[in-house]
């Protein structure tokens, strides 16, 4: 299997750590997502790796199998796009897309070249949520009838020019509120109705595009309630870059998940039980590439579909944000009944 590498900011980190272990990859060659970007760490750490200023070129020369995406938000989709028409797969930053039009051309090329394009939202594979929901499926808690997700980053000192507008970062909601949206699909996966949210720059008024206090407000079509608190407010010394958290609330019980500190809290009819030791992490991402149907055949993937999915939900919520009006979600092209 051969990767390629787009880009060199965000989340490819975690999956160039996961398929370094992949005794049957090889990284063939790095370009960059857009002029000028520094790929000098990726280039430094894959030494054997052609080096490419134009990733068409790339595309083209090394025909890989699989490419990770991972650059400014606003370059993710036509990089996809192209990397489909190139009868490529990709792993990409999320969300997959800025706006609603670029998100639904995206689905169109890869359903016409039928090839996998995935976010980097490995969430549900974390040993905590995972055990949260083997809890919800063995009936521990009963029915679900309330979620409350929370996800927290830290600002940083400072910022890329393109991460401090609209237009070019997207909104914290579908940046960061993807990540709640993902913890909750992750231990429920019923098809959400509608949602209401609200944005706000509330402690960073130097950068009036980037909403810092976010929150989300979701039902589901089995008439599941949820909540998101999401923010940039995250203290620079705190021991992690996030925080991320979620309780759910059954008929019958409750279950706190805490991803960060490695525990889960359980209270139901036995009383009251802290886990605090999981099965060990298993990789993502080499599973998930291993099911990649060859290039130009077989059946979207269920991973797909759920990537278009929450990218989906997160600029719908964003979108919710800006007009103070509810959104009503109504099937789209890549939810399956």
């Amino acid at each position: 299997m051969k990767l390629a590498i787009i880009g060199n900011w965000g989340h490819h980190v975690h999956v160039l750590q996961e398929t370094d272990e992949m005794k049957d990859l090889e990284v063939v060659a790095i370009a960059p997502g857009f002029e000028g970007e520094d790929l000098s760490t990726m280039t430094s750490q894959y030494s054997k790796a052609r080096v490419y200023d134009d990733h068409l070129k790339m595309l083209e020369q090394e025909k890989p199998d699989v490419v990770t995406i991972s650059t400014r938000l606003d370059r993710i989709t036509q990089l996809a796009i192209d990397a489909s028409k190139a009868n490529c797969h990709s792993i990409c930053e999320k969300p997959l897309a800025l706006e609603h039009n670029d998100l639904l051309q995206l689905w169109e090329t890869i359903i016409k070249n039928r090839t996998q394009c995935i976010a980097m939202l490995p969430n549900r594979n974390h040993p905590v949520l995972a055990f949260a929901k083997q809890q919800i499926e063995a009936g521990r808690i009963g029915d679900v009838s309330l979620l409350n997700a929370r996800k927290s980053y830290k600002f940083g000192h400072s910022r890329d020019e393109w991460l401090c507008k609209r237009s070019s970062y997207g909104g914290t909601i579908p940046w960061i509120g993807i990540h709640a949206l993902d913890f909750i699909n992750s231990v429920s996966d019923s098809p959400c109705s509608s949602l209401s949210a609200m944005h706000a720059n509330l402690a960073h008024p130097q950068f009036p595009e980037i909403e810092d206090s976010c929150t989300l407000s979701i039902k589901f079509k089995n008439g599941t309630l949820a909540t998101a608190s999401v923010d940039y407010l995250r203290p620079l010394s705190a021991d992690g870059h996030g925080d991320d958290w979620i309780r759910i609330v059954g008929t019958s019980g409750i279950i706190e998940a805490s991803m960060d500190r490695g525990e889960c809290t359980i209270i139901d009819s036995s009383g009251h039980s802290k886990i605090t030791s999981f099965d060990d992490k298993s990789p993502y991402y080499p599973p998930l590439m291993r099911t990649f149907p060859k290039s130009g055949t077989g059946e979207i993937t269920a991973e797909t579909r759920r990537s278009f999915h929450l990218s989906h939900l997160g600029l719908s919520a964003r979108d919710a944000a800006d007009t103070e009006e509810k959104m009503i979600i109504d099937k789209a092209p890549w939810d399956k009944t």
